[in-house]
């Protein structure tokens, strides 16, 4: 097999691994494990590569004197490098659609919290002994009732109001615009029998 041979194969099969995958995707509605979304796994390339392999070395032919065809030896290099080749195809390709997974879950994410502050502060009714925990960037006003903040794993709660950083136990002035830099369990913890608050952002009521 001639080197221009071998390179235009690896080239061919590159196009078909990405036509394919590119049809994967597009198919939006696929579930997962079906025939338009499937999950490749390492034996089942490895399968596919001695598959290839096989037929490589089937189909290498020449006609001998006496009309009759014989089977030929593949050199085994050969046979390697085009191994390693596919191989390294394949993994580029599943490597470069996961990246692209990720990045559209990332971006869905930010859209998502994009959406949260666009709809701008929403009222939020709590009870005695529950508490509010609040999203990386969301903003807290209580209107009435008592309530203290609540720390996360790296920090309190930022009171825009005064300037001022809030800490568990710490209580919270009414109408005082407060904001939680991380999404790490900062939050308030309600006191009287109910507090009334305007959030915008993301949150959990427990």
């Amino acid at each position: 097999m001639k080197k221009t041979g071998r390179v235009l194969f690896v080239v061919l099969l590159f196009m078909a691994v990405v036509t394919a995958f590119t049809a994967a995707q597009a198919t939006t509605s696929a579930q997962p494990g079906s025939e338009f979304d499937p999950l490749v796994t390492k034996s089942y390339v490895d399968e596919q590569i001695r598959l290839l392999t096989q037929k490589i070395g089937a189909g290498s032919q020449s006609i001998n004197s006496s009309g009759g065809t014989s089977t030929g030896t593949v050199d085994e290099q050969v046979l390697n490098n085009i191994r390693t080749d596919i191989r390294d195809l394949i993994n580029l390709t599943i490597d470069a659609f996961t990246r692209i997974d990720s990045l559209e879950r990332q971006n869905l994410e930010l859209i998502r919290r994009i959406e949260e502050l666009e709809r701008g502060f929403v009222v939020v009714e709590a009870t005695k002994g529950q508490k509010v925990i609040l999203g990386a960037g969301s903003e807290i006003l209580v209107r009435s009732g008592e309530a203290t903040a609540l720390s996360g794993e790296l920090g309190g709660l930022a009171d825009v109001t005064a300037a001022k950083d809030l800490t568990t136990g710490m209580k919270i002035t009414n109408q005082h615009l407060l904001l939680s830099s991380r999404a790490d369990g900062r939050g308030i913890l309600v006191l009287s029998d109910k507090v009334y608050m305007l959030i915008r952002g993301s949150f959990t009521v427990e």
